[in-house]
C-alpha cells in the first residue's frame, strides 16, 4: 500500500517564541480517572501473557506466583489448559481461607485454587468493542451491578482476550471499592449469613 502525505492531517501548531524548557513531562500527561477510556485498564492477554495455574495448586504456591509476577490475579485452568475460573491475590489472603480450612478440616496449606476460585460460570464478560466506547466508570458500575471483582473481555468470536480488575482500578484511581460479591449458591448464601465480611 502506498502511503501519501494526503492520508494525514496537519496538527495545530503553537507559538514557541516565549517557550521555556519543561522539567516535568508528566504534568502534561492527563491523570487517569473514572472518565478515562476503559481500555486503559484492560489486562490484555494478547499483549501480556496472564499468569495461569492448575486448579490443584495450593494457595500458598499461588500467592508466591502472584507476588513474584506482580499480578493481581491468576487464571485457573484444568488438565486440558481450559480456563475454569479466576482467583485474585486478595482472595488468597482473605480471612475466608481460615473459615474454609476449618470447614474442610484441613490445614491452610492444603487449600487449593479450586476451593477459592470464582468459577467461569459466575463471571461476566463484556466485548472489547463495547469497551472501546466505554469509560472506566462504566466498567466499574457494571462490576458493582453484577457483584463481581472481574470483568472478562471478549473478542468478536467470544474468546476471552483480557480482563478488568475492580481492585486494580480502585488502587490505580485511589478510590474506595464498593463491590459486595453476590452469593450464587445456597451454601454461599448461608456462608454470608454465618460469616458476614
Amino acid at each position: 500500500m502506498v502511503t501519501t502525505m494526503a492520508n494525514f492531517k496537519e496538527l495545530r501548531t503553537q507559538d514557541v517564541s516565549k517557550g521555556v524548557l519543561s522539567h516535568v513531562y508528566s504534568d502534561t500527561q492527563p491523570l487517569i480517572d473514572l472518565t478515562s477510556p476503559a481500555l486503559k485498564m484492560v489486562n490484555n492477554f494478547t499483549q501480556k501473557d496472564p499468569l495461569r495455574a492448575h486448579y490443584d495448586i495450593s494457595i500458598i504456591e499461588a500467592l508466591q506466583k502472584t507476588s513474584s509476577q506482580h499480578t493481581d490475579f491468576i487464571l485457573v485452568i484444568d488438565d486440558s489448559e481450559k480456563l475454569i475460573g479466576i482467583v485474585s491475590s486478595a482472595d488468597l489472603q482473605s480471612s475466608k481461607i481460615m473459615v474454609l480450612a476449618q470447614r474442610l478440616n484441613v490445614n491452610r496449606a492444603d487449600i487449593s485454587l479450586r476451593h477459592v476460585m470464582t468459577p467461569l460460570t459466575q463471571l461476566t464478560g463484556v466485548s472489547m468493542q463495547s469497551l472501546s466506547y466505554a469509560c472506566i466508570g462504566d466498567a466499574l458500575q457494571t462490576m458493582e451491578h453484577h457483584g463481581t471483582m472481574f470483568l472478562l473481555v471478549t473478542t468478536a468470536d467470544n474468546e476471552i482476550c483480557g480482563l478488568l480488575s475492580a481492585r486494580e482500578i480502585t488502587k490505580t484511581l485511589q478510590i474506595p471499592l464498593h463491590i459486595s460479591p453476590i452469593a450464587h449458591t445456597f451454601s454461599e448464601v448461608l456462608e454470608h449469613v454465618e460469616h458476614p465480611h
